[in-house]
């Protein structure tokens, strides 16, 4: 079913009629391109192609001869659609006894350096929960008000399947968490203070750290991003991770295709 309405949507926009259903009807109707009816539709394909890639907004804006906030409209619409594959096609939950989980909480920010510069009014935490079944890794990330025990339990609980091993740092939330998260069966820790791997236990949480890099250097070269936005952000990472993969621009079309029914 996926493949007819992938080929639905090709030959749709080269011939203007689809060969499963035999219809003529403008391109633009009742589809992605409808939200950008001046942009011509070789444009829109195009900049479609460069999110792919994770071209810059300003690169892909001076490439296409387009404005930078029209860009952005394109990429934040793609990124609306990635979000809500997730919510119809929710990633969670994961984990159980073979694969190991790990988890941890990373600050999202501005950091000014010996006190100049410009300083954000709020801390912005994200809270990540990574599976080690794939590799390289697929994770799980939400904007956090709070890194309490009751907020991330809860959100432990609800991604991980019951009988879950967990590897975390020894943040005070974590404390007895197979008494607090049902679904968690073990619990280790590492001391960051002491090691970054536990010389005993072996025990590690590099992983996810790993991702917290690669998150905020995708952040760093687009300059920043609005506290508001850090959310789909997030959501178009998680849904190149888990639906991406290795075909992004392939399996995108297809998402836009399936919310788009020509």
């Amino acid at each position: 079913m996926k493949l007819k309405i992938c080929l639905c949507f090709v030959c749709f926009f080269f011939s203007r009629k689809c060969s499963i259903c035999r219809r003529k009807k403008s391109l633009r109707t009742g589809s992605f391109f409808r939200e950008f009816p001046r942009i011509p539709l070789g444009k829109l394909l195009l900049c479609i192609y460069l999110w792919n890639l994770r071209e810059l907004r300003t690169t892909v804006a001076r490439m296409l001869s387009l404005t930078n906030n029209t860009v952005g409209n394109i990429y934040a619409l793609l990124r609306h659609y990635c979000g809500r594959d997730l919510q119809d096609r929710p990633i969670v939950p994961f984990g159980w006894r073979i694969y190991v989980v790990k988890c941890d909480e990373s600050q999202f920010k501005h950091k000014s350096k010996h006190n100049r510069g410009r300083r954000a009014r709020d801390d912005v935490w994200v809270f990540g929960v990574l599976s080690t079944e794939h590799s390289p890794c697929r994770g799980y990330f939400q904007v956090v008000h709070s890194r309490d025990r009751a907020t991330l339990t809860q959100i432990l609980q609800r991604v991980l399947l019951p009988g879950s091993e967990v590897h975390s740092d020894d943040w005070g939330a974590y404390r007895n968490l197979v008494h607090h998260v049902p679904n968690v069966a073990v619990h280790r820790t590492v001391v960051h203070r002491a090691n970054f791997v536990d010389p005993v236990t072996v025990i590690h949480t590099q992983e996810i750290e790993s991702a917290w890099s690669r998150l905020k250097y995708y952040i760093k070269r687009e300059k920043g991003i609005r506290a508001l936005d850090l959310q789909d952000f997030l959501n178009e990472e998680m849904w190149r991770q888990w639906r991406g993969l290795d075909s992004v621009f392939q399996n995108v079309i297809t998402l836009i295709s399936r919310y788009h029914q020509f």
